[in-house]
């Protein structure tokens, strides 16, 4: 078993989340992310040692490297002698790591993933402010074809929009690309993407309005005499 998928099997045995095994090890949320989504190249030793001592497990357990003997200092005063190095001496030594885990990956023929490809999808991202009017994002070629990490999330997305204006902060900003699974309507409280009378709007679905979470506009009462569309709902955002 690999590095990766032993981290993930100890992580979830340990019932711990991406949140709190980050606040455990230091190392940060992003960083984790990518290094347990496959999507970043080898990880820094420094980043192993974090992880395993937040584990609970040593550098071996957590690598599921076998070890031929004793070996003669432990982790802590290998990681002790790592640290007491300068900016110079930790390249070096992450240098030597990686030339080495390179090499042991090849003659072990493990071809379970790449450490160097990280997994993207491509979906459309279409800008809301061109695209009212047209009655469908579907429809329209106002988009630009962008690669995103291989995500659950991303992967059930159909298309991506940007979001204009503060009418949805806190918890959109303008310039947030969102993420889209088409729908033709949404659950009262969900997020979703809507056309009112051609004009396209990020909104909460409210039953009879569309309501705006910045207390500075108003929301958007909906009638029998309006035209509205529900191009999908909000799965979330990328990150920045």
């Amino acid at each position: 078993m690999d590095w990766l998928l032993n981290i993930k099997k100890i992580k979830k045995e340990k019932n711990l989340t991406n949140d709190a095994l980050s606040e455990l090890s230091g190392v940060s949320v992003g960083t984790l992310n990518k290094l347990l989504s496959g999507a970043s190249a080898d990880p820094k030793f420094s980043t192993l040692c974090a992880l395993s001592d937040a584990l609970g497990v040593s550098i071996d357990e957590m690598t599921g490297r076998k070890k031929g003997g004793e070996s003669s200092f432990t982790r802590n005063e290998f990681f002790q002698k790592y640290m007491e190095l300068d900016e110079e001496g930790r390249m070096a030594t992450e240098r030597v790591l990686e030339r080495e885990h390179a090499r042991m990956l090849r003659e072990q023929s493990i071809t379970t993933y790449s450490l160097d490809v990280p997994q993207t999808r491509t979906i459309k991202l279409y800008n809301i402010a061109a695209s009212a009017g047209t009655g469908s994002y579907l429809s329209s070629s106002d988009y630009t074809n962008i690669s995103v990490y291989s995500t659950p999330v991303t992967e059930d997305a159909d298309f991506a929009v940007k979001v204009y204006g503060d009418s949805m902060l806190p918890k959109f900003s303008s310039g947030d690309i969102l993420l889209i699974k088409s729908a033709e309507s949404v659950d009262d409280g969900e997020f979703g993407i809507f056309s009112v009378d051609g004009e396209s709007f990020v909104k909460k679905f409210g039953t009879d309005r569309l309501i705006s979470l910045n207390p500075d506009y108003n929301d958007i009462k909906l009638s029998e005499y309006n035209r509205i569309i529900c191009f999908g709902k909000v799965l979330g955002k990328l990150k920045k």
